[in-house]
């Protein structure tokens, strides 16, 4: 990773290399001073979390302690000995005699001696087996059928132990009980239940009053309900569900800093929060101070930088888009870009000796253009070359054959043809048009017809405007010879060879097709790959695709041979694929 950045920094510009190192050195100035600041408000918070911290602790273990103070009271009660005896009676009556109800109303003043004892219960409740209950204290808030079941639930749960429902929003009472049951003759058969209520807004206001300074604004919560908060006009805040902590919040436009830690006996969250706006604000301007200073610095000092640079990355930029106009081939402009008079300096030095290249490279170009033209015309009339004496020699062969059959009109008529070959053979020019092609096979198919008679059955297929294509010469005449080889030659029965030469818009079609065995797949391999050895035709079909290469960028030379449809080479040309400079009206010669 650092590698390939240092990479990227080489490559950038000088005047991209000065500015970035500026920005990042006063970047990492203001980072620095906006650092500092942040710890020292970190800090501060720190400071502000463990105070509200420790008043929050105050009033959870307040909060505690009464809770457990609930707890003692019910066990309390459950255990005394008077109370099981009265209760055990309660259980064993008839809930239809009055001797039942008479059990029942003796059970209040155990209870009330019991209630006195505590100064946070609200209200104590005794429900018996037949669910008629007694009430002493203040009136037992009703905590509906839900709650209800929910408490039931808990305490068939857990007999005989201590239950607790935590307040809500709908119901703002710690509402505590636990079964009574018969512990004297150890059977722990149930003897009723016994719940007491505790006023969550009571409690918490008697922890406050009981302060010398009032304390940050109170919350709370259940879960994320808030069952309790000390200023009703106090917006509502945002709980967390952390354990305990702090955090900075805006409610209502202003900054407030929250701090919260939860009680480990009734799971409610408890929250102090105080306004935080000012100690904030003071932060920010001093943030925004050092901001915008350390902006105004960077603006001014990176305009000044930028324009150092540019005394140094102008001339350099100026070699770089000359360079660019040789890359397309314009010395002249690249030459023309350059200073007149360059600096003294090092890039003026460099400036004199990149002009001083380009005037040479320039005069190395157009030697080198035309000794490749010339190497180019002498590769073609070397490659015809391998045409002529190769055709000729099959050509005299034939003729001596009928001379000495004495088929003189037969060598008479071979004898033009040869002339007319010779002739295109012998032309100076590279290149022939595809009818002038077509024209050379004609003259060279009536030759061979004259050689092989019965044995080759020739025709010549030829479509469109072949005067608007031009091909190298001989291009058609040895796909032909090499058809003969294959087709008549290496075979008993009656060839049929099929020249076809198809013109349309923009593409030419040249294919010779021969009937007969096909060719062997490892020779017929070698064929397609032009790495034949030496003999027969492949020098032929190479000669023909390099030949063809120096007209065309790109064209289709296939070969196909196989037992059912005989052996077929096609030639494909597009125009699009022509190189520049054929030329536009070559005609061949004929008689």
């Amino acid at each position: 990773m650092w590698q390939r950045f240092k990479k990227q920094f080489r490559d950038w510009p000088i005047a991209k290399k000065f500015v970035s190192i500026f920005t990042v050195m006063t970047l990492l100035s203001c980072a620095l001073m906006v650092g500092a600041l942040h710890i020292g408000l970190s800090v501060f918070e720190a400071k502000l979390y463990e105070k509200s911290l420790q008043e929050l602790d105050f009033f959870v273990r307040r909060l505690d302690d009464d809770l457990q103070e609930m707890d003692v009271l019910t066990r309390s009660i459950a255990v005394d000995t008077s109370v099981q005896n009265q209760l055990a009676q309660l259980a064993a009556a008839d809930a239809e005699t009055a001797q039942y109800y008479y059990l029942l109303t003796g059970v209040r003043p155990l209870l009330l001696e019991k209630l006195y004892l505590t100064g946070q219960a609200n209200a104590l409740q005794y429900i018996d087996l037949h669910g008629n209950n007694i009430v002493v204290g203040q009136s037992f808030p009703d905590p509906g059928d839900e709650r209800r079941a929910a408490l039931a639930e808990d305490l068939a749960r857990t007999p005989g132990s201590f239950v607790l429902l935590p307040p809500d929003a709908d119901y703002p009472y710690f509402i505590c009980g636990r079964d009574v049951l018969r512990s004297q003759n150890m059977s722990m058969q149930k003897l009723g239940t016994v719940l007491v209520t505790v006023d969550i807004e009571k409690l918490l206001n008697d922890q406050i009053d009981a302060l010398s300074s009032r304390p940050s604004e109170l919350y709370l919560y259940n879960g994320t309900e808030l069952v309790y908060q000390s200023n009703a006009s106090t917006p509502n805040i945002i709980p967390s569900t952390t354990h305990q902590g702090y955090a900075v919040q805006t409610l209502g436009g202003q900054k407030i800093f929250v701090c919260w830690l939860t009680s480990p006996v009734s799971g409610l969250r408890l929250c102090s929060v105080f306004n935080y706006s000012d100690i904030y604000g003071q932060t920010i301007r001093a943030r925004w101070s050092l901001l915008l200073g350390g902006c105004a610095i960077l603006v001014v000092f990176g305009f000044v930088m930028l324009r150092m640079a540019r005394l140094v990355t102008r001339p350099v930029h100026t070699l770089s888009e000359a360079v660019k106009s040789v890359e397309g081939g314009d010395f002249a402009t690249a030459r023309a870009m350059l200073p007149a008079a360059p600096s003294a300096d090092e890039i003026g030095t460099l400036t004199r000796d990149v002009d001083a290249m380009l005037g040479q490279i320039d005069t190395l170009i157009h030697e080198n253009y035309e000794k490749q033209l010339l190497l180019q015309d002498t590769r073609y009339k070397m490659l015809q070359a391998q045409i002529n004496p190769h055709f000729l020699y099959n050509t005299l062969s034939t003729l001596s054959w009928l001379v000495r059959a004495g088929k003189t009109e037969d060598a008479n008529r071979l004898i033009i043809s040869l002339g007319d070959m010779l002739r295109a053979a012998l032309s100076p020019k590279q290149n022939t048009t595809a009818a002038a092609d077509v024209q050379l096979v004609r003259n060279y198919i009536d030759i061979q017809q004259l050689r092989y008679k019965r044995r080759a059955a020739f025709a010549l297929e030829t479509d469109g405007n072949l005067e608007s294509w031009y091909l190298p010469h001989f291009t058609l005449q040895p796909l032909v010879e090499n058809a003969i080889k294959y087709g008549v030659e290496e075979s008993e029965d009656v060839c049929r060879i099929t020249v076809t030469a198809r013109a349309e818009a923009d593409t030419l079609t040249l294919a010779v097709h021969n009937t007969g065995a096909p060719i062997e797949p490892q020779h017929l391999a070698e064929m397609r790959s032009f790495t034949v050895k030496p003999q027969g035709h492949g020098i032929g079909l190479k000669n023909i695709y390099e030949r063809l290469s120096m007209l065309y960028t790109a064209f289709d030379f296939a070969i196909e041979s196989n037992e059912t449809d005989g052996t077929t080479v096609k030639i494909v040309l597009k125009k699009q694929n022509a190189k520049e400079g054929i030329p536009d009206g070559e005609a061949a010669d004929r008689r």
